[in-house]
């Protein structure tokens, strides 16, 4: 898969991308908000690429691609033909959204011809989080580059060295650095490292911005610092714990261990590399907001991430004693690979890295 990171903390990402958003207004919402307002709504009918209709309604906002890329179709669904691929944090001008989970946009880089077609809401947040620029910088430490700025879905791409310079063009939630680096064939590449690796950087105290609360997604996690070691826990300096509700944590959906009995069928998996993560910044990367990749709220004692191929979703994982349901998965996860769900970025440092024999409850 790639190597190892040399730290305590191996928190991953909480999102697979395909469903980090979900910011953005859908078809629905934009009829209720014409609705509310007293306006007529401008409606009209797309075919999707596959022989269907689609309705569709005008809306005008700007959005921001939350994925690693994306494609632009020419039609509102994944038959359309493939006009341009665009990198996290691209702003978007949206145009009009479908009844389908599509949006239509327009995209235009400078000295190009725009671009007119189509992409998944699931992907698109009406909130930036990214602050482009770019300026030379040195490395103060050894780093792995990532392909994406969260440490599940994020894979190792290269590495920077100390004293090395590099081109920045951005941070995302000035946690992360959007770096330019060469891959293997000398080809200029788009990567990712944490922005305290930086010389200059090394005490940035800002951390991801908390997601505000509303009735359809929970709040992101609480960031605490502990005595965690390596550069992700090192991101944390600065940070002081906070306090939420009796379980000690904010917005974090807390569920309440189960036991395996003693009668059960356990169908052995064979032995397993278990990680930890949290709803933070660091761990899931930009515009996380607490749903799995199978749309449920994430929660302790409960959630974990594999990789479905090997472990199907919704199965009965045993772990140490405890019963997990495999709800979630992301790019880094992969075989005899294992990440479970906690309350903080604390709790997923103190618990560390660790192999074991994992089971399948058979029911």
């Amino acid at each position: 898969m790639r190597k190892s990171f040399l730290i305590v903390l191996l928190c991953s990402a909480l999102l697979f991308p395909s469903v980090v958003s979900a910011d953005v207004l859908n078809y629905e919402a934009t009829i209720n908000t014409y609705k509310q307002d007293n306006k007529l709504p401008f409606g009209f009918v797309l075919d999707n690429g596959a022989g269907k209709t689609v309705q569709a309604v005008a809306k005008a906002d700007i959005v921001y691609v939350t994925t690693k890329d994306a494609v632009i179709r020419s039609k509102p669904g994944k038959k359309g033909k493939k006009l341009r691929k665009v990198l996290l944090g691209t702003k978007l001008q949206r145009v009009a959204v479908c009844d389908n989970g599509w949006s239509k946009v327009t995209f235009k880089k400078k000295g190009e011809r725009k671009i007119i077609g189509y992409v998944k809401n699931s992907i698109l947040s009406d909130e930036s989080q990214m602050e482009k620029f770019t300026d030379t910088v040195k490395v103060a430490k050894d780093c792995d580059i990532l392909d994406y700025p969260g440490r599940k879905d994020g894979q190792i791409v290269g590495e920077v060295l100390e004293e090395d310079e590099v081109t920045r063009t951005g941070t995302i939630n000035a946690i992360w650095s959007r770096i330019l680096y060469q891959d293997e064939a000398g080809t200029e590449q788009v990567g990712y490292i944490p922005t305290n690796v930086l010389k200059g950087q090394e005490n940035v105290k800002e951390v991801a911005k908390a997601q505000t609360t509303t009735s359809e997604k929970p709040v992101a996690g609480v960031l605490s610092k502990s005595e965690g070691k390596g550069v992700f826990a090192e991101a944390l300096d600065g940070v002081t714990a906070t306090t939420g509700d009796s379980n000690g944590v904010t917005g974090v959906q807390i569920g309440t261990p189960i036991s395996v009995s003693s009668e059960a069928v356990l169908k052995p998996l064979g032995n397993f590399r278990i990680t930890h993560y949290c709803p933070c910044s660091i761990c899931c990367g930009p515009w996380a907001n607490g749903i799995t990749s199978t749309g449920v709220t994430a929660t302790t004692n409960k959630t974990i991430a594999v990789d479905p191929t090997q472990i199907p979703y919704g199965s009965k994982v045993v772990i140490n004693g405890q019963i997990y349901i495999a709800e979630d998965c992301g790019g880094a996860i992969k075989t005899n690979c294992i990440d479970i769900y906690v309350a903080s970025h604390e709790e997923g440092e103190s618990k560390g890295v660790f192999y074991t024999d994992v089971y399948l409850l058979e029911e």
